[in-house]
């Protein structure tokens, strides 16, 4: 199914594709990695240097990654077929939206095809009670590159994004 950007949920069905969303992972930290490959959806903090890397990858459907993040990503896709890519343009304050990895572009040059699925400003400042238990319980943005973010604490961001209202012109949104 093709979705527009900014209208993640338009069939009723949620970001897995399914009608339900399922619950986080439970067990030791061992025990979660063993279960990645059942997962129905992973989640990874992309971070970049600048807003142009953003806005092309918008009109373009790409994202360049490094070599690492890129084999991490190619490991999630497989597993799982769902893979949602968060960005985030260092020292922004902000993450700038979040896209779904279609597939990998042949050539392991690091791009990777994605559909954008919302592009809208969320605020750090709305995500502070999220934090992520693989990356030692540090607060969601607090990432590096390729960074995993465990499932419910991913999921849980993908929503924050549902309660944001479009003003101005420039992609910034504000709480409702």
């Amino acid at each position: 199914r093709r979705v527009r950007a900014g209208d993640q949920f338009v069939t009723g069905r949620d970001h897995y594709g399914t009608q339900g969303a399922p619950g986080g992972m439970v067990g030791a930290h061992g025990e979660q990695w063993k279960q990645m490959t059942h997962l129905p959806a992973r989640f990874f903090i992309m971070k970049c240097g600048n807003q142009r890397s953003v806005d092309e990858s918008l009109q373009n459907g790409l994202w360049q990654t490094s070599a690492v993040t890129e084999k991490k990503l190619l490991d999630a896709f497989t597993s799982c077929k769902v893979v949602y890519l968060i960005f985030s343009v260092q020292t922004s304050g902000h993450f700038q939206g979040y896209a779904r990895m279609l597939a990998p572009v042949s050539g392991g040059n690091g791009v990777i095809q994605v559909e954008w699925m919302k592009r809208a400003n969320l605020p750090f400042q709305r995500c502070h009670h999220l934090l992520n238990p693989w990356n030692e319980n540090r607060k969601v943005q607090i990432a590096r590159d390729g960074q995993e973010v465990e499932t419910s604490v991913g999921d849980n961001l993908l929503r924050l994004w549902e309660d944001l209202t479009p003003y101005g012109n420039r992609g910034y949104y504000r709480p409702v």
